[in-house]
This record gives structure tokens, C-alpha cells and sequence, in this order.
């Protein structure tokens, strides 16, 4: 029974860790070049700082993938932009038109490719608002290669500081009143992937193999409190997690507990837990 259990658990770990993506982006960095644009009046900024956000979907299920690029259908929710200009103070732009709120997307897609000498990813947000006007805005980053993407494992990741990573930004929407352009272009300082840690247990939601982690102070199995310290691993799964899987995983309660003892021994080979601990976890099954 003991490897049937184990393998359930490790199966469940590895189904949430191909879903993984960030829920949200910060781009910060600075700004050799940009405009905003609304009929007659136009905000030219140079010298300034950004903070663009992308919000992406809940899931973004892979279209195409080969050996160095991808693409991802229906990835963004939202694009905002704040400026800042030399002096700290806010520069107030036009934002891009969001998919939930006004936009019938017809192109929406996250794309990155990693080449011999670059990596390049792009967002592209193009569709119609409910007006009949055309919106357009694409999101390009392009930077040295294996300076940029951390990983493109699973959702690609980037790296939080990045090396000579340029940005441009452009938004469009037409109006009755004319065109509403919003263009920026300079350097990424910064990625911060800004995912929430909904059960508080150190790891960000998009990483967390178990999402409600029990994350009491000792392992308590039932009633019994074991006295053992309750530890969360990388995977965001406490031992207590670890332990009630064997239960729900189990026929019976013997075969609960040989699970549980199998598991304890592995926690103290991997030093995770001591011999006292190991023997604390099984008298209280």
C-alpha cells in the first residue's frame, strides 16, 4: 500500500506545479522615450520611471510549444501603467483598455522565445471595444539570453534583476475623436512576480502544491497533538499535509499508519525531522 499512497501524493504535486504561472507582473525600469496622446493634447515624458502591471489569467493553456519558444492563448486581463517623472511626481496616462471590462479580445496571447543570443516575450491585447473602435496594445521585452527568463519549465519565469532588458509598450485605441496613443520605450530594472500566499505558508499560490495548507504550529493527527514541528517544504505542503494524505489515500488504518511510518522515516533521512520527532509522530497515529 505504501507505494500506492506515495505515488498518489507525488502525482498531485506534480499536476499543480504544471499549472504554475504568475497571477501578476510588475515591470519597473526607466524611460528613454515616451508619449501619451488623447486628440489635440500630448504628454511627452523622457527621464521618467515606470511601473508597468500585467495581470494574467487564471489559467493560459498552452497553444504551441517547441524546443525554444511558446505561446499562450487568452493571457492577459489587464495592462497598467504609472509614470513617474524625474522629480517623483505622478505623470497621468492614458491606460490600455482591459479584457474583462471593455474589450472583445481577439488577440490575446503571451509569447516568449528563447534564441541563440536573446530572449524575447510579448504580450498582445488587440480587439474591439463595445463602441466598434479598434484597441491595440503589445507589451515587448527582449534581453541577453539566460539574463532574462529564469525558467520556461512550466509558465515561463524571469529573473527578479535583469541585465539590459529593454521594454516598449504601445497602446492604441481609435475613438470618435481620434486615436488615444499611449508609447513608451527604456530599460526593465526590475521583475517582481507579485502572486499572492493565500494560506500564509511562505509560498506564493502559483508555486503551492497544497493551497490550504495546514499550517498549525505542531502536527496534530486527529486529536493527538505530536509535539512535532509542523515544517512546510519548498512545495508548500506541511508534514500535517503530508500525513492527512496518507489517511485519505488509505483502505484502512493500518494501512494509514504504514504510510505515515514510511513517511516519518524519509523526514529524518532527509533531516527534516530527528529520531525523538520520528517516534513522537507514530505514538500519536
Amino acid at each position: 500500500m505504501k507505494k500506492t499512497i506515495t505515488f498518489a501524493v507525488a502525482l498531485a504535486l506534480s499536476s499543480a506545479s504544471l499549472a504554475a504561472h504568475a497571477n501578476k507582473l510588475e515591470l519597473r525600469g526607466s524611460i528613454n522615450y515616451g508619449y501619451s496622446q488623447q486628440a489635440d493634447e500630448r504628454i511627452e515624458f523622457s527621464q521618467a520611471t515606470y511601473l508597468i502591471e500585467v495581470s494574467q489569467q487564471a489559467n493560459m493553456p498552452l497553444v504551441y510549444a517547441a524546443s525554444s519558444w511558446g505561446q499562450y492563448k487568452d493571457a492577459i486581463e489587464q495592462v497598467t501603467v504609472s509614470i513617474k517623472d524625474a522629480a517623483g511626481n505622478d505623470i497621468i496616462v492614458n491606460q490600455p483598455i482591459t479584457v474583462a471590462a471593455e474589450l472583445t479580445p481577439l488577440a490575446n496571447t503571451f509569447y516568449f522565445d528563447q534564441g541563440r543570443y536573446t530572449d524575447f516575450v510579448s504580450w498582445t491585447l488587440n480587439g474591439v471595444t463595445a463602441a466598434g473602435m479598434n484597441s491595440q496594445t503589445k507589451l515587448n521585452l527582449q534581453g541577453p539570453r539566460e539574463s532574462f527568463l529564469a525558467s520556461t519549465a512550466e509558465f515561463p519565469r524571469f529573473i527578479s534583476n535583469p541585465r539590459y532588458v529593454n521594454a516598449t509598450l504601445t497602446s492604441s485605441v481609435e475613438t470618435a475623436a481620434g486615436t488615444s496613443l499611449l508609447y513608451l520605450q527604456g530599460p526593465v530594472t526590475s521583475i517582481q512576480e507579485a502572486t499572492l500566499d493565500s494560506d500564509g505558508d511562505g509560498v506564493l499560490d502559483d508555486l503551492d502544491s497544497c493551497p490550504g495548507t495546514d499550517a498549525r504550529a505542531t502536527v496534530v493527527v486527529g486529536s493527538n497533538d505530536s509535539g512535532v514541528t509542523n515544517s512546510v517544504d519548498a512545495a508548500g505542503c506541511s508534514i500535517a499535509d503530508h500525513v492527512k494524505a496518507c489517511f485519505a489515500e488509505a483502505n484502512n488504518h493500518g494501512d494509514a499508519v504504514s504510510c505515515v511510518s514510511h513517511l516519518a522515516k524519509e523526514l529524518r533521512q532527509a533531516g527534516t525531522i530527528n529520531g525523538r520527532d520520528q517516534g513522537q509522530l507514530l505514538r500519536s497515529l
